[in-house]
């Protein structure tokens, strides 16, 4: 091949940031196009699974396969084969094409523009526009006005002719006869992304020129090199619980991991807090990356305190299966926690699913159905790998419709997805059975059900019945919903007596209020009984502090002397915590009983645990109930009622707790019957009328919040920006929330650093009602900078809110 006499060898791709590096000042256009493509092409070869869901998809054989991925990515760039960017460094474009051509320069963007090159040669194509959007997205406001450049006439020509003969010889290269028209593929925007991302990384500046299929070849070997370096191809050193957990041997609903289909599908575990729900979707994820059907796991969350717990407790089985990766964690935090990281994997939330193993927080997933930025990089990483869902019984009708997006792409991306809960409505999971066409039938607990990429449903069941733990109920009534002055002295007499007692309220006000309460009262009494306290208003900086704070007080390997702990539901899930007692404010039964599952947690009797105190002999579950007379039944339940908002389930919850009261529960026996009775579709004799309207308003709502996310998750219009704080609010409903840097009384930030730092800021920052926000708006960071003590209160309350502050 003559390369002289192609003309798209007139045309740059990269041009160096720093011109006293050594070598040419540029990177011709087909080099670097054949740069990102042998990336895609070794991925594509080293891959267990990306081929073949590719492949089927598509409906093709896996080489035709290749090729046609091959043959878009090497169009990716099309875009750079016209003056306007040429032109974006003037003096590589005059040594290329000459000085005879004049442009004038304008804002053009080459990924959008090269899509619109493409169709009017051809026409509309989903894979060419999911190539040309590689930046972030393709824009499509601009379809079909495509404007020439401000260029002499002889250069646009060049141009089209460039393009023409580019697209010729990718057609030529891929072996294909004819532009290939396949619809969407999935999976195509996240490899050409990230593959453009590392062949940049192996730009070789040289004015050298070679022939392109000599080049390809040798470009092999630095994409290789490339991947390995990246983190994102790593081999798998074992599967399964023995090898990931021996010494110890599988126990309940571990057992049925040797029962269980070699096969790409829906997994949903039904097992109770503590039965090892974690360990067995571990053990399962690494079989089916052993049998070829993905390359890798990533773990969602519900917070950011579980993802940290989470990810703590998976390092070291993640080091056992891929010893070469790293394990990534991603949240709106995470990047503050590896201040020393700059790997590849590392540099933005969005890369951190593209590794072997990751640990996320759930918002992080959705972002990939969102109008974000690079959403499909993120999609791209899940999809590739087996999606574990913790807790899915915890989200609300909003996320729940955001969750089915992510479930229907793993389903049309040929993925697999295990699901985990102790406490899982039968018609809630039925709803996410759907995306694979499941429904299930047994109404057994503990329980594993999986469905297939066709829709056959397999449910499993355990051969010997696990052992049974009976938590022993009390209901307390209070015109508060928080115990009064002569129960709290009952709790501070426990405590004075060794128990270690954890309380549950719904809302950070109430927790506040009692931990007020009961420290003036154990203050009046002269008892030394230390009380902590825990919520999610706190600064970044403080609540990490009291988060290990609490887990050294409260946890397994602590010490146990008597002291009580007032939380929020920031220690409902996945915090090892271990109470003698705990007591709750009411909330939906599935809340209470994950409560529930940090009540005497561990066996302490004749083991190396500190020993648990003889004042409470039997693990003890207090709930408190309104005791006012009904008048309003949308107002009952105070401020609970507000978070949980369905009164119904409420109402349900409060008859189930006082039917069961003399009998306690029997775990994890009691889990079916209770979730079931608590939110059964109809309406059950004697409930009061009021209730069945309530319900009905709710449903409404819930199906309007469904809507809203699934509008959310087709926009067509220019999508934030992903680093932009605004897309976590996409991810849930009614996030009515501003984030606020607190400032001390000379403007500096309340925990020190510098203000434009991010790392620094985000320190000293908070989260809290739009309508008790003060302060001075930041449009550029968007956030309000708030004075402590003048249009904020903070300490060890954590941030006070108005109705709090005389008592503070």
């Amino acid at each position: 091949m003559d390369n002289k006499s192609m003309p798209y060898f007139k045309y740059w791709g990269k041009a160096k940031k720093d011109s006293e590096q050594p070598g040419a000042d540029y990177h011709l256009l087909p080099y670097h196009c054949l740069d990102v493509a042998a990336v895609a092409d070794v991925w594509l070869t080293e891959s267990r699974i990306l081929l073949k869901q590719i492949a089927s998809q598509i409906n093709r054989t896996e080489q035709e396969a290749r090729s046609i991925m091959l043959f878009y990515i090497l169009l990716h760039d099309l875009g750079k084969f016209d003056a306007r960017f040429q032109n974006f460094v003037e003096d590589i474009r005059l040594e290329l094409q000459g000085d005879e051509y004049e442009v004038t320069p304008e804002k053009y963007n080459h990924g959008s523009h090269g899509y619109l090159h493409f169709i009017q040669m051809y026409d509309h194509n989903e894979a060419m526009k999911a190539v040309a959007g590689h930046h972030g997205y393709c824009d499509m406001s601009i379809d079909r006005n495509l404007i020439e450049p401000d260029a002499d006439e002889e250069l646009i020509e060049l141009d089209s002719f460039a393009r023409q003969e580019w697209i010729a010889f990718c057609l030529e290269f891929t072996g294909l006869s004819e532009i290939p028209d396949v619809g969407e593929i999935t999976m195509l925007a996240g490899l050409c992304s990230v593959a453009d991302w590392i062949g940049s990384s192996i730009t070789n500046f040289t004015t050298e020129e070679m022939d392109l299929y000599v080049y390809y070849q040798q470009g092999l070997s630095r994409a290789k090199a490339a991947l390995i370096e990246s983190g994102v191809i790593n081999k798998l050193n074992g599967f399964g619980f023995e090898f990931l957990f021996a010494p110890y041997q599988p126990r309940g609903v571990q057992t049925i991991l040797a029962k269980l289909p070699l096969s790409t599908g829906l997994t949903v575990v039904e097992a109770d807090t503590g039965s090892g729900k974690t360990e067995f979707a571990l053990a399962y994820a690494s079989m089916l990356v052993e049998a070829n059907l993905a390359d890798g796991i990533v773990f969602g969350l519900p917070t950011q305190a579980t993802a940290n717990g989470l990810f703590d407790r998976i390092g070291e089985a993640a080091n056992k299966l891929f010893p070469d990766s790293t394990l990534t964690l991603a949240h709106g935090k995470s990047k503050y926690l590896f201040p020393d990281e700059n790997g590849f994997l590392h540099q933005s939330n969005k890369r951190a699913f593209l590794g072997s193993m990751s640990v996320a927080t759930v918002d992080q997933i959705l972002m990939g159905v969102l109008g974000i930025k690079h959403q499909f990089i993120r999609s791209f990483g899940t999809r590739k790998s087996v999606l574990i869902l913790d807790e899915i019984h915890s989200f609300d009708a909003y996320m729940y419709a955001l969750i089915d997006q992510v479930l229907k792409g793993q389903h049309q991306a040929f993925s697999s997805v295990i699901l985990l809960s102790a406490t899982l409505p039968s018609d809630l999971k039925n709803k996410l059975l759907k995306p694979y066409g499941g429904k299930a039938v047994s109404k057994e607990y503990p329980l594993v059900t999986h469905v297939d990429l066709s829709g056959n449903t397999q449910e499993f069941t355990l051969e010997q019945a696990t052992l049974n733990k009976i938590v022993s109920l009390e209901n307390w009534t209070s015109d508060t919903l928080l115990p009064n002055e002569q129960q709290q002295l009952n709790l501070l007499e426990k405590a004075q007596a060794g128990a270690v007692i954890g309380i549950v309220c719904n809302t950070v006000a109430d927790a506040q209020t009692l931990y007020i309460e009961m420290s003036s009262l154990a203050e009046t009494r002269s008892t030394c009984i230390e009380i902590d306290l825990f919520h999610a208003r706190y600064t970044f900086a403080d609540r990490g502090s009291k988060e290990k704070q609490v887990l050294a007080t409260y946890g397994k390997q602590a010490i146990r002397t008597g002291r009580i702990l007032i939380a929020t539901q920031v220690i409902e899930q996945s915090l090892d915590l271990d109470f003698d007692l705990m007591i709750s404010q009411i909330a939906p039964i599935e809340f209470l009983m994950q409560r529930m599952g940090r009540l005497w947690r561990h066996d302490r009797i004749n083991t190396e645990l500190p020993a648990r105190s003889g004042v409470i002999t039997q693990p003890t579950f207090i709930t408190l109930l309104p005791r006012n007379p009904v008048k309003n039944w949308k107002n009952h339940y105070l401020g609970s009622g507000y978070v949980y908002r369905n009164t119904r389930v409420l109402y349900r919850t409060e008859q189930y707790l006082q039917k069961q009261e003399h009998e306690g529960l029997v775990f994890p026996a009691c889990y079916r019957e209770a979730i079931e009775y608590v939110h059964g579709e109809q309406a059950y004799v004697n409930e009061p009328a009021e209730l069945a309207g309530l319900y009905e308003v709710y449903q409404q709502e819930q199906d309007g919040s469904a809507y809203t996310a699934k509008m959310y998750s087709v926009l067509d219009s220019k999508p934030l920006n992903d680093v932009d704080p605004r897309c976590a609010m996409l991810t849930r409903e009614g996030e009515m929330t501003v984030t606020v840097v607190i400032l001390d009384e000379q403007g500096n930030l309340f925990h020190g650093g510098n203000y434009n730092e991010q790392q620094d800021r985000e320190r000293s920052t908070i989260s809290i009602a739009k309508k008790h926000a003060k302060g001075n708006q930041d449009t550029n960071l968007y956030c309000i900078k708030a004075v402590i003590n003048k249009d904020i209160i903070y300490n060890e309350l954590g941030a006070i809110l108005p109705n709090l502050q005389n008592k503070s």
